[in-house]
C-alpha cells in the first residue's frame, strides 16, 4: 500500500502531540513494508523535501496571509482573512493536485489541516484518491481549534463559527472515512453535519513508552507530591488545579508544576495560595517529571479531544485523576472513580485527599492504571489504522479489526 500522511507539522518541527502520533504511525507502517510519504507545511513560501528517519517528507509552501506557527501578534482582520483563505486555498489545491498525482498513492490520510485546509481533500477527490481524515481538534468547527471562550468550553459553535465552518462541512463530504481520536470529538463534528457521507470510526491515540526501563510500584513520597504538567493557562485549568489542591491541603503536600508559563500566571497563584509549597520546573522531560511526583492531576477546562497526558504517568505506576472534560473519560475507561465533574474543585480536593490518606487505595489505583496503560501502546493503534487504510485503498468497508472505543472500556 502506498499511503501519504498529511499534517501541517511533522518532526522535527513540533507544536503539539499530533505530529508525534503521525510520525509514530508512519514509521510503524513503513516498517511493516508499506510505502509511506509525508506532506506537510513549510514555514515560508519555499517548498522543501527532506528525509526524516527514512521517510520522504515534502513541505509545501506556506501560502496564506501569515505563517500561523510564528509567534507574532495579528489583527482581527488578518485572522479573518487567514480563515477565509484557509477554507479553500486555490494555491494549496493546485499544489496538492500536482504533488499527489506525482506520488501515485493508494490512500491519503489527513490530520491537522490548519494552514492547508480542505483544498487537500478536493485535490485528492479530483485524482480519485480515497481520503481518511483523523480528528485531533476542533479546527473544522472553530477557527481557534479549541471551542473555548471567556474561560468556558463552548457547548456548541457560536453563530460566527457556524457560518465560517459551513463551507468546510460541505467539503467534508469528499472524505470517505473519518476517525475520531475519541467518540466525543467525533460526535461533536457529526452534530455540526460534518462528514455526512463518511464511515465513522473511533481509534484512540497511542504513545510509545517513555522509558526503556520497566517501572515497579513505589510508595508515595512524604510530603505527598501532586503534579500538573502542560500549558500553564486557562484551557488547562491551572487556576482550578490550585483551587483543588488547596481544598485538599495538608501540611504534608507539595505542588509540582511543569510547563511553560507564557502568561505569568504562576506568580499570581503562588501569591494567592501562600500556604502551598510549590515546586516550579518550566519545560521538563516527562520522564523526569513523572519520576518525582506521586499523582498527576489533569484539570482541562476545554473539551480535551483525548488527553494523552492523562495516561503517560501510568507507565511509572503513578495514578492520575482528571476533570471529565471532552474525551478524557474515555482515557480512563472503567476507572470512572478517577474523574470528577469539570470545575468541581471540592470533589477534586476530596479525591486528592483520598489518595493521600488511603495507601491501599493508592496502590490499587496505581496498579490498575499501570495495567490500563497497555491499551495505549502503538501496536493496537497500528493494527486498527492498517486495517482501515487498506480497506480505504481497496474501496472496501472497514468493519473488520477496527473497533470503536465502546469495545475497550474494561481493563
Amino acid at each position: 500500500m502506498k499511503v501519504c500522511f498529511c499534517n501541517n507539522r511533522f518532526p522535527p518541527k513540533l507544536v503539539g502531540g499530533t505530529e508525534l502520533i503521525v510520525y509514530d504511525l508512519a514509521v510503524q507502517l513503513r516498517n511493516r513494508g508499506h510505502d509511506v510519504s509525508i506532506l506537510t507545511l513549510s514555514d515560508s513560501f519555499a517548498a522543501d523535501t527532506q528525509v526524516v528517519d527514512g521517510l520522504a517528507v515534502h513541505s509545501m509552501p506556506n501560502a496564506n496571509v501569515y505563517n500561523q506557527f510564528s509567534h507574532q501578534a495579528r489583527s482581527a482582520l488578518k485572522k479573518a482573512l487567514f480563515g477565509a483563505v484557509d477554507t479553500l486555498n486555490p494555491f494549496v489545491f493546485f499544489y496538492a493536485l500536482r504533488h499527489l498525482k506525482s506520488l501515485n498513492i493508494d490512500v491519503l490520510c489527513t490530520n491537522n489541516l490548519k494552514g492547508m485546509g480542505p483544498a487537500v481533500w478536493l485535490a485528492a477527490w479530483c485524482l480519485r484518491i480515497p481520503v481518511v481524515h483523523v480528528l485531533h481538534d476542533y479546527w473544522l468547527v472553530c477557527p481557534t481549534s479549541t471551542m473555548f471562550r471567556h474561560g468556558h468550553a463552548c457547548k456548541e459553535p457560536c453563530n460566527g463559527c457556524r457560518k465560517v465552518s459551513l463551507p468546510k462541512a460541505q467539503l467534508s463530504r469528499l472524505v470517505g472515512r473519518v476517525v475520531g481520536v475519541s467518540n466525543f470529538v467525533l460526535e461533536r463534528h457529526r452534530q455540526q453535519d460534518f462528514f455526512k457521507r463518511a464511515q465513522h470510526i473511533v481509534i484512540h491515540n497511542a504513545r510509545q513508552p517513555i522509558s526503556a526501563t520497566p517501572s515497579v510500584p513505589v510508595d508515595p513520597h512524604r510530603p505527598f507530591r501532586v503534579g500538573f504538567i502542560g500549558r500553564v493557562d486557562a484551557t488547562k485549568g491551572i487556576r482550578e488545579f490550585f483551587a483543588g489542591v488547596a481544598a485538599a491541603h495538608k501540611e504534608d503536600l507539595e505542588v509540582h508544576v511543569a510547563g511553560r508559563d507564557n502568561e505569568g500566571i504562576l506568580d499570581e497563584l503562588i501569591a494567592t495560595y501562600p500556604d502551598l509549597k510549590v515546586v516550579r520546573y518550566g519545560f521538563v522531560k516527562p520522564h523526569d517529571f513523572y519520576s518525582v511526583v506521586d499523582l498527576v492531576v489533569v484539570t482541562s477546562m476545554w473539551d480535551e479531544p483525548f488527553g494523552m497526558v492523562a495516561f503517560e504517568s501510568w507507565e511509572f505506576f503513578k495514578p492520575s485523576i482528571a476533570f471529565a472534560s471532552g474525551g478524557l473519560p474515555e482515557v480512563f475507561g472503567a476507572l470512572s472513580e478517577l474523574t470528577v465533574p469539570r470545575g468541581d474543585v471540592a470533589a477534586l480536593g476530596a479525591l486528592i485527599r483520598r489518595f493521600m490518606d488511603d495507601p491501599a487505595f493508592y496502590r490499587d489505583m496505581a496498579s490498575k492504571c499501570h495495567a490500563r496503560r497497555d491499551y495505549f501502546l502503538p501496536s493496537r493503534q497500528l493494527q486498527q489504522f492498517e486495517t482501515l487504510l487498506l480497506a480505504a485503498a481497496r474501496h472496501e468497508q472497514a468493519g473488520v479489526g477496527v473497533r470503536s472505543m465502546e469495545a475497550d472500556q474494561d481493563i
